[in-house]
């Protein structure tokens, strides 16, 4: 064997052993792209649940901060894992993989529509993530950074079936997105704000909007967003810890709504054929379902006569 081929292996060896191993808690992330409720392509990442566990796996979706993209979660991405959730991170539009010449252009001139048509992607995402299997619709969280907070937030005061939000550093009026206004129609959920001490006035005076806030203040030290990660100890478990907590446990008592409507529905309702995929929403139970304001239907809904017509159950 020739002396070069010797010192050459020893060099490859001494290289490869100074090269970063992946941490065997890693989670491999599945790119995936799917169209917003306007038809704006967005890319994500997407975490399958974990194999073992007790029925299908809780939701949650994690938005980034202004000009940043999906990678800011990945501190957090094993706590969930092993939490059991089935995780999908955003590149909101204008940002990441999801921008354009046009919408990057208008992330840079901060246009407050663009921020505010971030709905459509949180829809669009809902829907996607809605379809994969061993997932649980009825347990359902949001996380947030900056100004991926306020959007957390404007999407909960539409989507009852939202169980719990963390919000990173959020504030009061991100690029035009009113979060006072928003948290104040979030009832009947569990909402954790997080900050650093430079920054503390907004969540107190968001918690002072709604009930079911909590608010945590690290001191001595300066981070925004997910720029907390690797900063504030214990942050990530202590989001993950939070999350399940809100999520609950899986049950047999789930009831049926529409995010349009302030109406649920038993699983034997006729109704439920009448309500479009993408509209639909799950809740644990009914007691869950009221206290976010839905009432019961009064009515079980169309059902089939003996001619094979339907007609209207009576007293709706």
């Amino acid at each position: 064997m020739s002396i070069r081929l010797v010192l050459g292996g020893w060099v490859l060896g001494g290289l490869l052993c100074l090269w970063p191993a992946r941490p065997a808690w890693a989670v491999e992330p599945r790119p995936v792209s799917f169209n917003a409720a306007d038809g704006m392509r967005i890319a994500a990442d997407y975490y399958s649940p974990p194999v073992a566990g007790r029925g299908d796996a809780p939701m949650v979706m994690l938005f980034h901060s202004y000009r940043g993209d999906r990678t800011a979660w990945e501190p957090l991405i094993a706590p969930l894992h092993d939490a059991g959730f089935a995780i999908l991170a955003l590149d909101l539009r204008g940002h990441g993989e999801s921008a354009t010449t046009e919408t990057r252009d208008r992330v840079e001139s901060r246009d407050t529509k663009l921020f505010k048509d971030m709905q459509q992607d949180l829809r669009g995402a809902y829907d996607w993530l809605a379809r994969q299997p061993r997932v649980d619709r009825s347990r359902f969280a949001l996380v947030g950074a900056s100004v991926g907070g306020s959007v957390a937030l404007q999407y909960a005061a539409k989507d009852r079936s939202v169980d719990v939000v963390v919000c990173l550093s959020p504030g009061l009026n991100y690029l035009g997105l009113d979060s006072a206004g928003d948290v104040g129609q979030i009832t009947g959920r569990e909402i954790l704000l997080v900050a650093t001490e430079d920054e503390r006035d907004a969540p107190y005076t968001l918690k002072k909007r709604t009930t079911g806030v909590q608010v945590k203040i690290h001191k001595g030290r300066k981070a925004h967003g997910t720029n907390m990660f690797g900063v504030i100890p214990e942050l990530e478990p202590e989001i993950a810890k939070f999350l399940k907590k809100g999520v609950g446990e899986p049950t047999e008592t789930t009831v049926y709504g529409s995010i349009k409507r302030h109406i649920f529905h038993l699983p034997d309702s006729g109704w439920l054929e009448r309500i479009s995929p993408t509209n639909m929403r799950h809740y644990s139970s009914p007691k869950e379902a009221e206290s976010r304001g839905l009432r019961a239907s009064k009515s079980k809904g169309p059902r089939q006569t003996r001619t094979g017509r339907r007609e209207r159950g009576k007293g709706k």
